[in-house]
């Protein structure tokens, strides 16, 4: 039997899959199929790009094609392009006239998608799939493609797997990474638990749609780290959850909708984790509640310091403030107040701002998102204006990401018909201010975040273009990194780099690769170092190449003295 796994990508609030990254989903259906009796060479993987560059089609026929899709939150993306509904009917299309007899399940987030879609995929011949796919990817298989397809339309489709069925499946499918097409360098995202531990939830999201938290236990966990390490993955992120520090909390004592974290189960879980893989390269985690933390700071600042003990540095402690407009925070059941939001902040600062390698361990990443209910005119000023006093404090951030929201079925958000006269003024108003943050917060915050001279680890390169690479690292909301002025070359999307900071533009870094290649510097390569100008840039052009570094300095003494103090490690092949 031939099963493929054909992999869209996803994008939900607690789960990330599109390149770099892997999402458990794929792995978990891999890992069902093997428990369903299917060997390894009879489960293929392909992602939605490179079944684009086959110009959207396959080379083999199929029993069954496992589509793994589906995103709740817009985004911007380089490593890969999200697949659309409407590619998944180009496929069903496809295969029904190229291949009858295969069954098509569809799953993962787009469960949520609405009932006109799931008619559409039936009238295509697709199956989807409203609980778990990897649930039936263990249980179709053996019945063969037709009486699959007889059993499935006569079911809900709403089964669910238990974490007992997660363990397993991702200890099984841990080979699926093997044959992505960024592997090793590949983030693979990590379910911890799924649902959100608040008793009360934010208006537009979706997370409340998996209901009740239920959570993974440490040993399951750990296991699957073990058996990705084994299989030689070296990068990974805690970040299939809603909020980390909720990870096996006090259930049973809540406080402002938030139950007790636990910094014992955190603990646990980490020094397993390290156990497991004590070679990694990348360890990072995504979502942390400001809420909880302002709710519980004493067991905050222990798990704050757990984190940045143990994780890999660069990472981003992604909170989501929405808006610190009072009036936007009632209506749309938010997380906190500005005053709570503030907290947070610091605490996550003051352990996080140690830096390795001349970047900071764990930084807050804040959300902010237009069009919530109960907006006017002043709300985005509000979050303008507290974001500057983020910056007078001292306090950095990571990143801040601003989005407008996106209405899903079943929501509080999509329930309220709110009308406003002057919606058009307060979309203006939404597109002022976050081009003013972009430039009076962001420009500022990225140069005290990134200093120059800072050296970023294991840098993908993803585009070229004339007279430069863009290339961002392997981690949790990596920057976009520009590299020019030398006239080595990069590989694409293969073996990352390190990078050494040389500057700042808009959102973005100037970087050179580190160690710095002396000889393979243009002009515009050395006026890249600070402190190194036009015309030093053309002498230390006209000089070299150098044989070593003494060479150097005999020659160009005074320029060498300012390269040496930026980078303490130059190579002159």
């Amino acid at each position: 039997m031939n099963v493929l796994i054909l992999d869209f990508y996803v994008d939900e609030p607690a789960c990330f899959g599109v390149p770099p990254y892997l999402s458990p989903y794929v792995r978990y259906t891999a890992g069902a199929l093997r428990k369903g009796g299917l060997s390894e060479k009879e489960i293929f993987y392909l992602t939605v790009d490179q079944w684009r560059e086959k110009n959207f089609e396959l080379e083999a026929d199929f029993e069954f094609v496992f589509v793994i899709a589906g995103s709740t939150v817009p985004g911007k993306y380089l490593g890969g392009k999200i697949g659309t509904v409407a590619e998944i009917y180009k496929l069903l299309d496809y295969l029904k006239l190229h291949n009858k007899n295969c069954t098509t399940l569809i799953g993962g987030p787009i469960r949520y998608a609405s009932r006109e879609i799931k008619i559409e995929m039936e009238k295509r011949n697709g199956i989807l799939i409203r609980g778990d796919i990897e649930s039936y990817a263990e249980t179709v298989p053996s019945l063969g493609s037709k009486s699959a397809r007889n059993r499935l339309e006569g079911s809900d489709l709403n089964t669910k797997r238990t974490y007992e069925d997660v363990d397993d499946y991702s200890v099984r499918g841990a080979f699926i990474s093997n044959v992505h097409p960024n592997y090793p360098y590949l983030i693979l995202e990590i379910e911890t638990y799924r649902g959100c531990t608040r008793d009360i939830f934010c208006s537009f999201c979706t997370e409340a749609f998996y209901g009740k938290p239920v959570f993974r236990q440490v040993k399951g966990i750990v296991a699957e780290f073990a058996e990705l390490y084994g299989n030689g993955n070296l990068f990974y992120r805690l970040g299939r959850q809603a909020d980390l520090m909720t990870y096996l909390p006090y259930m049973e004592d809540f406080k402002n909708s938030f139950p007790r974290p636990n910094p014992g189960n955190l603990l646990s879980l980490y020094t397993g984790i390290r156990k497991a893989a004590p070679g990694l390269k990348l360890l990072h985690l995504d979502n942390i509640n400001p809420g909880l933390i302002a709710t519980f700071p004493d067991e905050a600042e222990e798990i704050a310091k757990i984190i940045t003990d143990h994780n890999t540095e660069g990472d981003t402690a992604a909170m989501g403030i929405e808006s610190v407009d009072t009036n936007v925070i009632q209506k749309n059941d938010l997380k906190c107040s500005p005053e709570e939001a503030m907290t947070a902040i610091r605490i996550i600062n003051k352990y996080g701002q140690t830096r390795v390698n001349g970047i900071p361990k764990l930084l807050p990443g804040l959300n902010f998102i237009g069009g919530l209910s109960g907006e006017d005119e002043n709300t985005f000023r509000k979050n303008f204006e507290f974001l500057q006093a983020v910056m007078e404090e001292g306090l950095l951030l990571r990143r801040i990401n601003i989005r407008q929201v996106v209405k899903y079925e079943k929501t509080k958000l999509a329930r309220l018909k709110e009308k406003s006269r002057n919606r058009n003024s307060v979309e203006n108003k939404f597109v002022y201010y976050r081009d003013k943050i972009r430039k009076e917060i962001d420009e500022p915050m990225l140069k005290k975040t990134f200093p120059a001279g800072s050296i970023l680890r294991n840098v993908i390169i993803e585009k070229e273009s004339d007279g430069y690479y863009m290339g961002r690292q392997l981690g949790s909301y990596p920057i976009t990194l520009k590299i020019s002025g030398f006239m080595g070359k990069l590989t694409l999307l293969k073996k990352p780099i390190d990078v050494i900071v040389s500057g700042h533009s808009g959102r973005s870094l100037n970087a050179l690769p580190y160690p710095i290649p002396v000889n393979l510097l243009t002009d515009l390569g050395f006026r890249e170092i600070p402190g190194i100008g036009k015309n030093s840039a053309s002498m230390a052009k006209i000089k070299g190449p150098f044989k070593n570094e003494e060479d150097m300095k005999t020659k160009i003494p005074e320029i060498h003295h300012t390269i040496g103090s930026f980078c303490r490690e130059l190579v002159f092949y």
